[in-house]
Formats: C-alpha cells, sequence, structure tokens
C-alpha cells in the first residue's frame, strides 16, 4: 500500500500556506452514535464512535470548530483510535496507518448564524461577523463512511476556494445523437 507522505491536515496545510503556525486543541471520548451521526456513518444508532471535539487556532487566534465521529469499529483496538494520541496524526494518515485506504470525502457548506457557544469560543464580534460557514465533511474508503464531522469557520475570516476537474466535452459523432 502507498504511504502519504507529509500533513493530511487540510487545516495544518491552509494554515502553513498562509504562513501562519497551526495548532489546535482537541478531547477524546468513546460515545454511542446519535442517529443523525449513524446515518451519516452508515452505522445504527447507539453504536460506539470516538468523538472528538477540537478548537483549531492559527497564531494562537480561534479559526475553526470541528466535532469529529469515528465508528470504533473500524479504529477501536488500534494505536489510532485516539485520534491525538496515536503515532500518526490526521483522519487519512491514520486510516493509511491501519490500512484503511481513504479514496474522497463529501462536504455539504452552508452558512448561518453561530450557535453563542461557537460565537464565544471562536471569539466573533458581538456587534456584527457572527456568521459561520458550517461544513458536514464525510471521509470514505469504498462505501465505508471512516469518518464525519461538522466543522465552523467564521463567515467573515474565511474563504472556500474548489477546484473541481471537468471532463473535456466533445461534439457527437456522425452516428450520435445529441
Amino acid at each position: 500500500m502507498r504511504k502519504r507522505i507529509g500533513s493530511t491536515s487540510p487545516f495544518t496545510r491552509d494554515s502553513e500556506a498562509a504562513g501562519r503556525r497551526p495548532s489546535w486543541e482537541a478531547h477524546s471520548e468513546k460515545i454511542p452514535a446519535a442517529p443523525h451521526t449513524a446515518d451519516r456513518l452508515g452505522i445504527q444508532p447507539g453504536e460506539p464512535v470516538m468523538f472528538t471535539r477540537y478548537r483549531y487556532l492559527a497564531d494562537g487566534v480561534p479559526i475553526q470548530l470541528a466535532c469529529s465521529y469515528e465508528p470504533l469499529a473500524i479504529t477501536g483496538g488500534t494505536q489510532v483510535e485516539y485520534p491525538e494520541q496515536g503515532p500518526v496524526i490526521g483522519v487519512v494518515a491514520r486510516m493509511d496507518f491501519i490500512g484503511v485506504a481513504i479514496d474522497r470525502f463529501v462536504e455539504e457548506v452552508t452558512t448561518r448564524p453561530a450557535m453563542p457557544e461557537e460565537a464565544e469560543a471562536l471569539g466573533l464580534d458581538r456587534r456584527g461577523g457572527r456568521w459561520v460557514i458550517a461544513v458536514e465533511r464525510t471521509y470514505y474508503a469504498g462505501q465505508t463512511a471512516v469518518e464525519t464531522a461538522d466543522i465552523v469557520f467564521p463567515g467573515d475570516r474565511y474563504r472556500l476556494v474548489y477546484e473541481v476537474p471537468v471532463d473535456p466535452w466533445s461534439p457527437p459523432g456522425p452516428s450520435e445523437t445529441p
């Protein structure tokens, strides 16, 4: 299996590319999957998941919050069971480490007003700037969801940029009909 080299954390890569020093706070615990989380992971409600709450900082400034859920059926009993305590960090690198090859992720992006606890944790101004960009991201290995996360960015401090390849178009040939 091919092992990826370098950071697999989008936050770390983006912070470093912007010339900022990334850091984060994290707390993990085993919990039963709530119905919405179980649905996103393709497991039964109540099955055990590793829940990790993160607060990400760039140069010491809070810039992102995330709540991550991983099925313990995949990581339980491995060296990467606790996301921030194993030999590798980052969901892609951790899954690679235990032989699970992530091949894609899906994101759903929305905007909404910040919840009071999000506004406080991110240091959002009470006079304005209290909207957030909310992302539901799920990583897959084939058809198996291996991690899902709810990510929140301050709406006035972040810009999301996506590059999506488009298959080339060719006009129909003589025997093809549009």
